[in-house]
C-alpha cells in the first residue's frame, strides 16, 4: 500500500487524468441507465432464467441460443447476471449495471496495457478514445451476453503478457479462464484460439524459455481452467447427444453458407470489415474520411513496426501481439459469410485503439504530445457528436413495467391469458414483469380464461382473427376494450362463441 501511495504523490497529474478518464467512461455508461437500457424479448428471456436460478434454484448448464446453426453458448453470462441480481434482487437494471461496470473496467485495461507498453500519453489517447467510442458505449449500457467480450479478450492478452514479463507462466491460467469466458459471450470469439495459440507458441519457440517445467505445468493449468469454465456446456452436450458439438461442426465444416474459405472472397472482404465495420464504426465517428484516415494510421503503425524489424532494430512484443490479434481477428471474421454486426467484432475491437497509442509512442517529447492532442481532439469531436446520450432514452424497461401493471389492474386481479403482436419483439419481457408482480398469465390451450390481453407494438394491429398462437388458441373472441398505454396499444379480448362481430 505504501508504494502505491508514494506513486500517487509522485504522479499527481497522471492520477488526475486517470480519474478524469474513468469518470468520463462511467458517466457515459451509467447515466440514466434504466432509461437507455434495452429491455425486449431477449432481455426478458434472460431475466426469467435468472429468476429460475435465484428463486427456483434451477441452475442452467446452457446459455443463450445464437442466431445461426442451432448453436448454444455456455451459461457463464447467466451466472454473472445472477450474482448482480442477487445484490439488487431480480432487478434487470442490476445486470445492465454489471455490464456498464465491465465497460469501465475495459477502459482501465486499455489504459493499463497501453501504459505498460507505450507510455503515459499513448495510454491517455487509447483509453480516452475507448471511453467515448459510441459503439462501445451502446454495448456497455444493456445486459446482453456479447457485451463483455472485449473485457475478457483483453484479460486473455494480459495473462500472456504478464507471464512473459514476470517469467511466471502461471499467468497462463488467467488466459485460459478468460478465453473460456469470451467463448461463452459470443461464438465468434473462437477466433481468439489461434491468436492466443500463436502468442503461446511465440513464447515457446522464439523466446526459448528455460523454465520449461513451469511453462508446461502452467499451460496444463490453463487448459484445465478452460475446461472447468466450459464444463457446464460440456456436460449439457454429453447429456443431449452432443447437440452443440454437432451443430458447431456442421457450421464450420459442413459446407454450409455461414462459414467458409475462398481465397479471393475472403481477401475481398477484409478491407471492408477492417475499415467500414471496425475502424469507422468504433473509432472514426462513423464518418468515411475519418475512418479511412484512422485505418491508414493503424496500418502505418504495423508497417513501421515491421520496418524496424527488418532494419534489425528492437521491436517490442506488444506490436507483434497487437498485429497478430488484429490481422487474424479480421481474417477470421471474413470467413463468416453472413451479415456482420458491430458486436461480432467485440473480441478484437480494443486492438486498433492500442495500436493508435503505439503510433504515438514512436515519437518523443513535444512531437508525441502534439500528435496525441491532435488525434484526441479530432477523433473526440467526431465521436462525441455521435454519442448515444444525445438521443432521448427509449424507456423500454419502464414502459414494460407500466403496461404489466395496467394489465393487472384491468384484469380485476383475475386470471388472464396474454399475447404480444410485434414484428421485432417477443413476449418474454412482459411475461417476466407480469410474473414478478404476482399475475403470471395462464398458458393456452391448457388454461383458457375468460379474458385475453393483447399488447400490440406494430403500427397496424388487428388482434381478432390473428394467426398468433396465443390468440388463435384462445378461440373465437371479440374486442371488449382498447387503450393506448405509453404509446403502445393494449386490447382486451373476451370469448365470442358465435364468431359474429359485436
Amino acid at each position: 500500500m505504501k508504494p502505491f501511495i508514494a506513486w500517487v504523490r509522485k504522479n499527481r497529474l497522471e492520477v488526475a487524468i486517470i480519474v478524469l478518464i474513468f469518470f468520463m467512461a462511467a458517466f457515459m455508461r451509467f447515466y440514466n441507465l434504466s432509461g437507455y437500457m434495452t429491455f425486449l424479448g431477449d432481455e426478458g428471456r434472460d431475466a426469467i432464467i435468472i429468476k429460475q436460478i435465484l428463486v427456483d434454484h434451477n441452475l442452467p448448464f446452457i446459455g443463450p441460443p445464437t442466431s445461426v446453426g442451432n448453436i448454444y453458448l455456455g451459461p457463464f453470462y447467466y451466472y454473472m447476471m445472477a450474482v448482480s441480481e442477487t445484490f439488487f434482487w431480480l432487478n434487470p437494471v442490476a445486470a445492465a449495471g454489471m455490464v456498464a461496470g465491465i465497460g469501465v473496467a475495459t477502459v482501465f485495461l486499455v489504459y493499463y496495457l497501453a501504459r505498460r507498453w507505450f507510455g503515459f500519453l499513448p495510454a491517455v489517447l487509447a483509453a480516452s478514445l475507448y471511453a467515448i467510442s459510441p459503439i462501445n458505449i451502446i454495448y456497455s449500457r444493456s445486459s446482453w451476453n456479447p457485451d463483455p467480450a472485449p473485457f475478457f479478450a483483453l484479460l486473455a492478452i494480459l495473462g500472456i503478457y504478464q507471464a512473459r514479463e514476470s517469467r511466471n507462466f502461471r499467468w497462463f491460467i488467467l488466459t485460459g479462464v478468460s478465453l473460456a469466458a469470451a467463448l461463452q459471450m459470443h461464438y465468434l470469439a473462437m477466433i481468439l484460439i489461434p491468436i492466443l495459440g500463436l502468442l503461446w507458441l511465440y513464447e515457446l519457440v522464439v523466446t526459448k524459455t528455460k523454465n520449461y517445467r513451469n511453462f508446461w505445468t502452467s499451460t496444463l493449468g490453463a487448459v484445465l481452467a478452460f475446461i472447468l469454465i466450459m464444463l457446464p456446456l460440456v456436460l449439457f452436450d454429453f447429456k443431449h447427444n452432443f447437440l452443440n458439438f454437432k451443430a458447431m461442426t456442421s457450421l464450420f465444416f459442413g459446407g454450409g453458407n455461414s462459414v467458409g474459405f475462398s481465397f479471393s472472397s475472403t481477401l475481398g472482404r477484409v478491407p471492408a470489415i477492417f475499415n467500414n465495420l471496425l475502424i469507422e464504426r468504433y473509432i472514426g465517428g462513423q464518418t468515411d474520411f475519418i475512418g479511412y484516415t484512422v485505418s491508414v494510421l493503424v496500418l502505418l503503425t504495423l508497417g513501421f513496426a515491421i520496418w524496424k524489424k527488418f532494419t534489425k532494430e528492437r521491436v517490442s512484443w506488444p506490436y507483434f501481439a497487437l498485429g497478430t490479434w488484429l490481422v487474424l481477428g479480421i481474417i477470421g471474421i471474413s470467413l463468416y459469410r453472413q451479415q456482420i454486426y458491430d458486436h461480432y467484432l467485440g473480441f478484437v475491437n480494443p486492438a486498433p485503439f492500442l495500436l493508435l497509442g503505439g503510433l504515438v509512442s514512436f515519437l518523443k517529447g513535444r512531437k508525441q504530445l502534439a500528435l496525441m492532442l491532435v488525434l484526441l481532439l479530432t477523433l473526440g469531436i467526431f465521436n462525441i457528436a455521435k454519442s448515444p446520450l444525445q438521443y432521448s432514452p427509449n424507456n423500454q424497461l419502464q414502459r414494460t413495467q407500466e403496461i404489466a401493471k395496467f394489465i393487472i389492474t384491468e384484469s380485476g386481479n383475475k386470471p388472464f391469458n396474454f399475447a404480444l403482436l410485434a414484428e421485432h419483439n417477443y413476449d418474454s419481457a412482459y411475461q417476466y414483469y407480469l410474473d414478478i408482480y404476482g399475475h403470471k398469465p395462464k398458458v393456452v390451450p391448457d388454461e383458457i380464461t375468460d379474458q385475453l390481453f393483447v399488447v400490440c407494438e406494430d403500427v397496424v394491429c388487428n388482434p381478432v382473427g390473428s394467426p398468433k398462437y396465443e390468440i388463435a388458441a384462445f378461440g373465437w373472441a371479440k374486442v371488449e376494450n382498447r387503450w393506448q398505454v405509453l404509446g403502445v396499444k393494449v386490447y382486451k379480448l373476451v370469448p365470442n362463441p358465435t364468431g359474429k362481430p359485436s
